[in-house]
């Protein structure tokens, strides 16, 4: 029953933030309307974008980490924070994209979200979800308060209401672990990108062949269209993601129990997924079509569900090969993923536009996943 508890917070919370981040989508979309949101949509997807790679793989690293040895386990996390830290003067590029005043917010929002992420491995071993619940609402309340509280849109404005609520997330998460009081050495060692750095590889593949549709978006498709197609495929990635969400909790533990256990645990995921694919898929349609009015075919859906299915059935298979030390598998499959998802988005996105974006995403998905089962098949 706790172990239940525990999933069932954990998967909660890691719903949170795609599902509050969806929110605010559509209400800012249906406020201010398509183009002027997608303004501050470009702008963010740059900054997650180098926010992922100054977080260097670190959650992967540091969990291994910290399971080889848990009486070091601040002494490794302070050791990699300060060390990281020294990526973060090159956030400076976004003076040469944008106007100062939009770079300097950009740039603030990114340090905050830096220490707000680099938090994720002590909640995940401390199996302290609730906090980060509790963090990812209160950041949430403020940004959606602000959508109906702004009379006009100004996409300064809201990169700074963004940076305040980065900035009272990190306090609240941050009181509840209390991380500092334990003992640690503010070290910096340029070993740690050494160590990071196959579990980076294996990110940034990971994230090129799963992110690299809204960037083409943004490059070939109007504005408005950035903005109704970040809002589908963010439905269908929540969808997907309740595969890892669910089995976070297992993360530690599978590094140590047995391939029999690992099993089993697999077969319980195969039975959710499609009952939660056709509800999901379903309550997304109602959700775009009833209350955003996108106009999408039914088509489209069903598209999105074939690109969520897949990842209940390969996402234990990529934690048994990073338990078997086999990285380097993960990252050829997932440049090989980047490869096919590219090839058909350029294909297929001056013709058939947003639903031939999906279709790749979807082959790509179900590509991946024959992928992994061939392997584990015949290794």
């Amino acid at each position: 029953m706790r172990r239940l508890i525990t999933i069932g917070i954990n998967t909660i919370q890691g719903f949170s933030s795609p599902i509050f981040n969806f929110l605010i989508v559509v209400f800012g979309i249906k406020i201010f309307g398509k183009t002027e949101w997608a303004s501050l949509i470009n702008v963010m997807i740059w900054v997650f974008f180098i926010s992922f790679i100054f977080g260097w793989g670190n959650r992967d690293h540091l969990l291994r980490t910290y399971s080889e040895n848990p009486s070091k386990m601040y002494h490794a996390f302070f050791r990699n924070l300060f060390s990281r830290a020294l990526l973060l003067p090159f956030s400076g590029i976004f003076f040469l994209f944008f106007p100062p005043q939009i770079a300097v917010w950009a740039i603030v929002l990114i340090g905050l979200l830096f220490l707000y992420n680099s938090l994720s491995t002590l909640v995940i071993y401390h199996q302290k979800f609730g906090a980060q619940l509790l963090a990812e609402v209160i950041g949430f309340a403020l940004i959606f308060g602000s959508v109906f509280y702004v009379n006009t849109f100004q996409l300064e404005t809201f990169l700074q209401i963004y940076v305040v609520a980065t900035f009272v997330k990190l306090i609240v998460l941050s009181l509840q672990l209390k991380f500092w009081t334990a003992s640690f050495s503010a070290k910096i060692s340029l070993q740690e990108f050494k160590a990071g750095l196959p579990f980076f590889i294996l990110g940034l593949s990971g994230w090129l062949a799963s992110k690299i549709d809204i960037y083409a978006v943004d490059f070939h498709l109007e504005k408005s269209q950035l903005a109704e197609y970040q809002l589908l495929i963010t439905a269908f990635l929540m969808l997907q993601a309740l595969a890892a969400y669910i089995t976070i909790p297992f993360t530690k533990h599978i590094y140590r129990v047995s391939d029999d256990v690992v099993q089993q645990i697999k077969y319980k995921l195969y039975a959710v997924s499609l009952p939660l694919t056709v509800v999901g898929g379903f309550a997304i349609w109602f959700v775009m079509e009833y209350f955003v009015k996108l106009g999408f075919g039914y088509e489209y859906y069903i598209v999105g569900g074939l690109i969520a299915l897949p990842c209940y059935f390969y996402t234990l298979n990529i934690m048994e090969l990073m338990k078997n030390h086999q990285e380097r598998t993960i990252i050829y499959f997932s440049f090989f993923a980047f490869f096919v998802n590219i090839s058909l988005i350029l294909l297929l996105i001056e013709t058939y536009e947003i639903f031939g974006v999906l279709l790749s995403v979807a082959i790509t998905q179900w590509v991946v996943l024959l992928t992994y089962k061939l392997y584990w098949r015949f290794s």
